[in-house]
């Protein structure tokens, strides 16, 4: 089953780079997941396809109001601001996440 994972960082460009290096990663170890990089005000458009939200460090101190308005797609934030880094760190929590039936909310 492909789930479809929407990274966050801000104005864009972060998160354009961030999802291109995720999807190689995801590519690279045959993982079934759908990467894609949005705005922060297109989520909630977007909640009912989603099955999980990484933000980045830029839009980290949100997280409670993203959380709060994607009611149950779990959100997850990743540390670490280095692209390659945080690719690897999401490419953490989408394993996570098919191995579960999802990222804890807390």
């Amino acid at each position: 089953m492909t789930r479809t994972v929407a990274i966050v960082c801000g104005a864009g460009v972060s998160s354009t780079f961030l999802a291109r290096a995720v999807r190689d990663i995801v590519r690279e170890r045959g993982l079934d997941w759908t990467v894609e990089a949005l705005a922060e005000d297109q989520l909630v458009d977007r909640a009912s396809s989603l099955d999980l939200v990484l933000l980045g460090q830029h839009v980290a101190s949100r997280r409670d109001l993203v959380r709060s308005a994607m009611g149950e797609v779990p959100v997850g934030v990743l540390a670490h601001a280095d692209h390659l880094t945080a690719a690897r760190d999401a490419v953490a929590l989408l394993s996570s996440t098919t191995e579960r039936e999802g990222l804890s909310h807390g």
